[in-house]
């Protein structure tokens, strides 16, 4: 049976397997079939007030370009949070060992680069991506912004720093921007979207270019950079600069000629990114296919060159393509309808992936299914927010899908939280609390083969990456405001877990 018409079952298959016995939540939670050990903590990466890690590489993962080594890595990267007189927040770039160890540690910080002057507002610095490339590694974030509502005063530009996997260091010849306070060499720092505060959230590397991805202002982005010299060579701008528009690029993949870039937006454009409707009320996914070389739409790629997909508050947070390159796989958050009888229940931020064909566009499969196979039981439940009498607003979210080496689907995220607030820096959750840091494993035929769910007594754990390393095991980095390893304060501390294959 081929693997399109495997996930087309996968629904049924999903419902049948959950008919008989759907894994159990909590601190562990319980396998669906796979039955791999329950998450440990392998490192904890605690740093001034606060940490969080936000993406995770190995440099000999399933889909590794490196060069083999004697030791194999985890790369980390995300950000500490410092006092006023330390930087606020620094972007931070851990190197891990096969024991959990930190062998070497980049901290990228504006305060610190050459030409920042003392006399300047203290800024925050955060690393949101990761990419490793033959022999290097790339880090992309947000640099010298006050988005802290206690200054306002920054401007926050986009960066790509290029790094030597075996130490950390910088690749001289990488960026080196003279702008002041902007000229280390080693970081790229890229111009805003229409002099707005920008971030850049979304990074891959391909032979052609450095691609990152992100959103200022109204407007999503996607630039490529020369490889070599971190030089921007084009941009794509999506969306609408009307002030109610909201269009961000989450998630990027690159595979031959052929980028992917995906997001959400509250307004429809088409494939050169122009908008072609009024805002809507609600954000919809959308993903795009692009030529590598120069950012030209593929009009065969969904209607028109881009894949919409709708629902109340749709939203991409990560791509991943199967290595035979036969399926492009999404994961995100989006809303459900659910009718018994007459008596229908909108269910808004769900956990959901989507599988689909990298040629057409075409929507292949989706997963996990609901409410029956969803990774949790219990609907409608407590953990989501009841908005009226039919609706209910949930925070579960994919943070991230990647494949192990056997072909199977990662995924890492968080569920069962509630949305306090707005995140207060975009792109960390800050909003969020309550929250359960997951970890799940799906099989091609859309079997559930693993579902652990981690909670460090009562606090709120946050997961934002997970890879395959070399010995077989899967690593999923996050946070959590709970104790863990002897910290006892409610400040986030960055935390690396490790599920057995």
């Amino acid at each position: 049976m081929s693997g399109k018409r495997l996930w087309l079952l996968a629904g049924i298959v999903l419902l049948l397997t959950a008919c008989g016995g759907q894994p159990s939540g909590g601190n562990g939670g319980g396998g669906g079939g796979g039955g791999s050990s329950e998450g440990q903590p392998f490192a904890l990466l605690h740093e001034g007030l606060g940490t969080k890690a936000l993406a995770v590489v190995s440099d000999q993962s399933p889909v590794s370009t490196q060069v083999a080594k004697k030791a194999s890595y985890l790369y980390i990267a995300g950000f500490r949070q410092g006092t006023y007189q330390e930087g606020l927040q620094d972007a931070m770039v851990w190197m891990v060992d096969g024991q959990g160890r930190v062998v070497a540690r980049k901290r990228i910080g504006s305060e610190m680069m050459p030409g920042y002057s003392p006399d300047w507002a203290r800024s925050n610095d955060r690393a949101y991506a990761l990419a490793l490339h033959r022999v290097y590694l790339y880090v992309a974030g947000y640099l010298s912004g006050c988005d802290d509502d206690l200054q306002d005063t920054c401007e926050g530009n986009p960066f790509v720093a290029k790094l030597n996997p075996a130490d950390l260091s910088y690749v001289t010849a990488f960026g080196g921007n003279s702008r002041p306070g902007f000229g280390e060499p080693g970081v790229a720092v890229l111009d805003q979207v229409a002099d707005e505060r920008t971030y850049a959230y979304a990074l891959a590397v391909g032979e052609a270019g450095v691609y990152v991805g992100g959103f200022g202002g109204t407007r999503g982005f996607v630039a490529v950079l020369d490889p070599d010299t971190g030089r921007e060579e084009r941009r794509l701008l999506l969306g609408s600069p009307d002030p109610q528009a909201k269009t961000h690029v989450e998630a990027l993949a690159v595979r031959g000629g052929a980028l992917y870039v995906a997001g959400h937006t509250n307004v429809v454009f088409d494939c050169q990114g122009a908008p072609m409707w009024s805002v809507e009320e609600y954000t919809m996914a959308f993903v795009l296919k692009l030529s590598a070389s120069d950012l030209s739409c593929d009009p065969g790629f969904g209607p028109g060159g881009v894949f919409f997909v709708e629902g109340s508050g749709t939203e991409i947070l990560s791509l991943t393509l199967t290595q035979d390159g036969a399926y492009l796989l999404a994961g995100g958050f989006s809303g459900h309808l659910f009718c018994e009888g007459d008596i229908c229940l909108d269910f808004m931020g769900l956990a959901r992936g989507w599988v689909l064909d990298p040629s057409t566009g075409q929507l292949v499969g989706f997963f996990p299914g609901f409410p029956n196979a969803y990774l949790y039981g219990g609907f409608p439940n407590a953990n989501c927010r009841q908005e009226q009498h039919h609706i209910f607003i949930c925070a579960d979210r994919i943070r991230s899908v990647r494949l192990a080496s056997d072909g199977t689907v990662l995924l890492a995220g968080h569920v069962k939280g509630q949305a306090q607030a707005q995140d207060r820096f975009p792109g960390t959750e800050d909003g969020l609390t309550g929250s359960n840091l997951f970890f799940a494993r799906f099989g091609w035929d859309g079997t559930l083969l693993d579902y652990q769910e981690q909670d460090f007594g009562g606090g709120t754990e946050l997961g934002f990456g997970v890879v395959q390393g070399p010995d077989g095991y899967f690593y999923v980095v996050g946070s959590t405001t709970g104790p863990v390893g002897g910290y006892t304060d409610q400040n986030p501390k960055a935390i690396v877990l490790r599920f057995g294959p």
